[in-house]
């Protein structure tokens, strides 16, 4: 039976960093995926990078194949200045919709503010009361702020569910092209290199060749 996956990004390019060969294998399998951004652009972008970036957005959600993506439309790198209440509501109206099975968000291990911010509203939006047909709920990482984060956060990410992307890595990488500026020159985390290298590293990590490592915060069994 398929299931239904949302991916939470708090900036578009998040999810394909993080779990893009995931979500590929999801799509390919027959699963439903959406794609919640929470935000686009900057408070204080032109209107023409704003389309462009909207664009872009809506070039990736072809390219994936997504049932549906949802833009949340809130300031980039400013999200610490929002009502956390205006973003819960945001993200529970999301949820509600879709009523996915299975959500990948970002965790509480990066150094990105707009990434924790994003993860403590999760938290919330996820209630088990209020979300009872959640069945599993997973962090992915994201280089370039998950291995940046400090000593004291950056311990937290410790994966404990792989996924297999070997036939997706390809795939995955040709997407994040997609991004454009946001994808770096070597030997940056988030340049090709680097991104395939953490593909590498947790694929032996399971003994595979490349994998997507996720930790998994709450499982519920019915």
């Amino acid at each position: 039976m398929a299931a239904k996956v949302l991916v939470i990004a708090p900036h578009p390019d998040d999810e394909t960093l993080g779990a893009g060969g995931t979500l590929l294998r999801h799509i390919a399998s027959g699963d439903e995926v959406y794609w919640c951004v929470v935000t686009h652009a900057f408070a204080d972008s032109t209107e023409a990078y704003c389309k462009e970036r909207l664009w872009m957005i809506e070039k990736v959600s072809r390219a994936y194949g997504f049932v549906k993506y949802f833009l949340l439309d809130f300031p980039a790198a400013a999200l610490d200045t929002v009502p956390i209440r205006r973003l819960i509501d945001a993200l529970s109206k999301v949820i509600q919709e879709v009523k996915p099975d299975i959500v990948y968000s970002v965790g509480d291990s990066d150094v990105n503010t707009d990434h924790d911010v994003v993860y403590r509203a999760l938290m919330v939006a996820t209630k088990p009361v209020y979300t009872p047909f959640i069945q599993e709920i997973l962090l992915y990482e994201v280089p370039s702020s998950t291995n940046w984060g400090f000593p004291e956060k950056s311990v937290r990410f410790q994966p404990n569910t792989f996924v297999d992307i070997s036939k997706f890595i390809e795939r995955k990488i040709t997407i994040m092209r997609y991004f454009g500026e946001e994808i770096k020159t070597f030997p940056h985390a988030r340049s090709e290199e680097g991104v395939t290298a953490l593909a590498i590293f947790r694929g032996v990590q399971v003994g595979i060749t490349q994998a997507e490592g996720f930790r998994l915060i709450r499982k519920m069994i019915r």
